[in-house]
C-alpha cells in the first residue's frame, strides 16, 4: 500500500488572525505520539487552544513559538522497574517493505519498519496536532525568513548523544543531489539549496548551529508554510558518526538500512532480525526517551483478513482491520475496537507523462465513471466519505467544485470531446495482498470498460511499487498523507518542482497558475488571504483532475487484550506505532 510522501503535520498551538508578530507556547504532550483523542495527544489539551485550520508557522502567524516535552516524556525520568521484561507484542506488517531507508519513498512498508527504528523532529497528529518529538520547542522569527528548533537530551540507540551536528548532517545529506532522496526537492527555501544542487557547494549555507542544542533555518525569502514542512515532512534526523563515510550515492538504497544493527536509531526499538517477506523483528531501545513498556516487537507479513483472524487465536495483538471485517472482528472475545477519520484519502495517481493522460477530460472522464458512492457503500461498507480535492484543510473554500457525479454517459461524451483512441489501452497497477484496494480495482476496472475503455489489471509485488511508479504505469490506487490541517502539505504533491522521483507528486502533475498561487500563498502573513489563495487553487486542482479521487475512510484497529492502553492510530500500522513506546502491554 503506498502512502504519499508528505504525512503533514499540526501544529498544536492557535496562531494570531494578524499579521503581527505571536508567541503560542503548548501544554506538554501527555501521552507520547498518539495522533486520536483517546491517547490524549497535546491538542487535545484545552491550553493548547489548536484548531485544524492555524497552525503556527503555516497559517501566515509570522513569528509564532512553540515548546512542549517531546512525545513519551515527562518531568522526572520513569524509574525502571524491569516490568517490561519478557513481554512481546505482534503487530500487522501492512505491507512488504523494500530498502526501510529513512532517505527513500514512502510506503507503509518501509514507513512501518522506520519509524520504530528513527525518529522525527516532530509527528503528525491526525487531530490536528503536530507532537514534539526530537524537538522541544520552535520559533520562526516575525519576518518568516528563519526559525529555531531546540532539541530534545536525547542518545542514539549506540548510546552518541544526539547533537545539531547530527541535524545538520541531515538536511544536507537530504539535499545532496548525489542522494537522491524523494523529500530533497522540498528544502529549495534554504538558503544555500541552489549552490548544493548545482554542485558548487556541500553544505546549506541557510543551516546553523546555535548553542549546543538549536539549530537555526535561514530561509531565501519569507515563507510562511516553511517551518511547518520541515517538522513535519518526514525528514527522520541521521547520525552523523555513523554515515558520514558513506558514500552519498549509495546511502539511499544501502544494505545497511536492512541490516540488524547496521545503522544507529533514535526510535523506540533496535533491528534484531529480518527475514524477507515473512516479518520484522526488533528489541527494546533502552536508549530512546521513554522506553517501551515492552521488550519484543514483531511485524508479522500475512494478509489482511488473516491478520485479524489471528487475533481470535492470540497470534496477533494489533492490527487494521478492514471495512468489510469490522462486524467479525467485534465478536472476538477479548478484542476491543479503536476507530478514527482518515487524515488522508484514497485516489489513483494518473500518470500525466503519458500523453493519451495529458487531456484532463480524459481524467475527468474516468472520475466521472467511477461508481464512488457504490464503492463506498460496498467495500467501505459505508465507512468513508466522499472527496474532490486533496485540499481537506479547514479554511480551504470548497463550495461549487465539481462532484464528478457517477455518470457513464456523460464520461463517453467526456471521451468523445477528448478524441480517445478506444483501441488505448489503460493499465491498473494493482500492489498484491491488499484485498481492499483489489476489490475497488475490480469496480474501477468494470466501470472503465463499461465507457470503452479497454482497461486490464496488472498485479504487482508491493516491493515493486516504488520502481514502478518511477516508470511505467497509468493509474495505480493508494492512500495516506495527512492534510486535514493546513493546505501547505498538498504542495508536495502538486507542484511542478516536486514530481516523482525528485518529490512527491506522483501524477507528473504540473500547472504554472496552480505554483504561482502556491508561491503567493506562502509569501503572505495574512491568514485569510493566505487561505483565499489555497482556495483558488483547490478550483484549479479540482478542474485538472490529476488523481482520481476515491473516498476519505474511517479506519478501523483491532487490538488483543494484551494491549491496555497508549494506543493511538492514524492513516495506517504506519502511524499507528509512532504511539508504540506508549502502549501499555500486560
Amino acid at each position: 500500500m503506498w502512502t504519499a510522501v508528505v504525512a503533514a503535520s499540526m501544529l498544536v498551538v492557535t496562531a494570531c488572525s494578524s499579521s503581527t508578530p505571536a508567541t503560542n507556547t503548548v501544554s506538554a504532550a501527555t501521552s507520547g505520539a498518539g495522533a486520536s483523542s483517546s491517547a490524549a495527544p497535546a491538542a487535545s489539551s484545552s491550553a493548547a487552544g489548536a484548531s485544524s485550520s492555524a497552525a503556527a508557522g503555516s497559517s501566515g502567524a509570522a513569528g509564532a513559538s512553540s515548546s512542549a516535552a517531546p512525545a513519551g516524556s515527562s518531568s522526572a525520568p520513569a524509574v525502571d522497574d524491569g516490568s517490561w521484561k519478557g513481554k512481546s507484542v505482534t503487530i500487522w506488517a501492512q505491507a512488504k517493505p523494500d530498502v526501510m531507508s529513512p532517505l527513500g519513498s514512502s510506503t507503509q512498508g518501509n514507513d512501518e519498519v522506520v519509524k520504530v527504528l528513527q525518529d522525527t523532529l516532530a509527528a503528525a497528529g491526525n487531530d490536528g496536532s503536530l507532537i514534539p518529538r526530537l524537538a522541544t520547542k520552535w520559533e520562526q522569527a516575525p519576518d518568516a525568513k528563519s526559525f529555531t528548533v531546540t532539541l530534545a537530551d536525547q542518545k542514539w540507540s549506540d548510546g552518541t548523544p544526539l547533537t545539531p551536528d547530527d541535524v545538520l548532517f541531515t538536511f544536507n545529506t537530504y539535499a545532496n543531489p548525489a542522494v537522491k532522496a524523494p523529500l530533497g526537492s522540498q528544502l529549495t527555501p534554504i538558503e544555500g539549496y541552489d549552490a548544493v544542487k548545482a554542485g558548487t557547494a556541500k553544505t546549506l549555507s541557510g543551516l546553523t548551529k546555535v548553542g549546543t542544542d538549536q539549530v537555526k533555518f535561514t530561509l531565501t525569502s519569507p515563507d510562511s508554510g516553511f517551518m511547518f514542512l520541515v517538522l513535519a515532512g518526514l525528514y527522520y534526523i541521521l547520525p552523523e558518526h555513523a554515515l558520514k563515510d558513506v558514500d552519498p550515492s549509495t546511502l539511499l538504497s544501502s544494505p545497511l538500512w536492512a541490516k540488524p544493527g547496521g545503522v544507529p536509531g533514535l526510535g523506540p526499538f533496535v533491528m534484531t532480525a529480518n527475514l524477507p517477506g515473512q516479518r520484522v523483528e526488533f528489541k527494546r531501545n533502552p536508549n530512546f526517551r521513554t522506553p517501551a513498556h515492552f521488550e519484543t516487537l514483531i511485524e508479522s507479513l500475512v494478509t489482511q483478513d488473516v491478520a485479524t483472524q489471528q487475533l481470535s487465536s492470540g497470534e496477533m495483538d494489533a492490527t487494521l482491520v478492514a471495512p468489510t471485517d469490522v462486524a467479525s472482528a467485534q465478536g472476538f472475545s477479548g478484542v476491543t475496537l479503536s476507530k478514527n477519520d482518515s487524515p488522508g484519502f484514497d485516489r489513483y495517481t494518473v500518470n500525466i507523462r503519458k500523453p493519451y493522460l495529458q487531456n484532463k477530460l480524459v481524467r475527468q472522464a474516468f472520475l466521472t465513471a467511477i461508481d464512488r458512492a457504490g464503492i463506498i457503500a460496498s467495500i467501505y461498507s459505508g465507512q468513508a466519505s466522499p472527496d474532490n480535492t486533496s485540499f481537506l484543510a479547514k479554511g480551504v473554500d470548497t463550495s461549487g467544485l465539481d462532484t464528478y457525479a457517477y455518470d457513464p454517459a456523460k464520461a463517453k461524451d467526456l471521451l468523445k470531446q477528448a478524441n480517445w483512441d478506444p483501441n488505448q489501452p489503460i493499465q491498473i497497477v494493482e500492489a498484491n495482498n491488499n484485498a481492499q484496494r483489489a476489490s475497488v480495482d475490480q469496480v474501477v476496472l468494470k466501470n472503465l470498460q463499461d465507457i470503452g475503455v479497454k482497461a486490464t489489471i496488472k498485479v504487482i509485488d508491493q516491493a515493486q511499487v516504488t520502481a514502478t511508479l518511477a516508470g511505467d504505469y497509468d493509474i495505480f490506487l493508494y492512500g495516506g498523507g495527512n492534510y486535514i490541517v493546513d493546505p501547505v502539505v498538498d504542495v508536495p504533491i502538486l507542484s511542478c518542482a516536486t514530481i516523482f522521483p525528485a518529490g512527491a507528486n506522483l501524477p507528473g502533475y504540473c500547472n504554472k497558475d496552480l505554483d504561482a498561487l502556491f508561491d503567493k500563498a506562502k509569501a503572505t502573513a495574512d491568514p485569510k488571504e493566505r487561505m483565499d489563495f489555497f482556495s483558488q487553487a483547490a478550483k484549479i486542482e479540482n478542474a485538472d483532475v490529476p488523481m482520481l479521487w476515491i473516498a476519505r475512510p474511517q479506519r478501523t484497529y483491532a487490538l488483543s487484550s494484551k494491549i491496555t492502553g497508549g494506543f493511538a492510530g492514524g492513516e495506517g500500522m504506519s502511524n499507528a506505532v509512532i504511539s508504540i513506546a506508549d502502549w501499555t502491554v500486560k
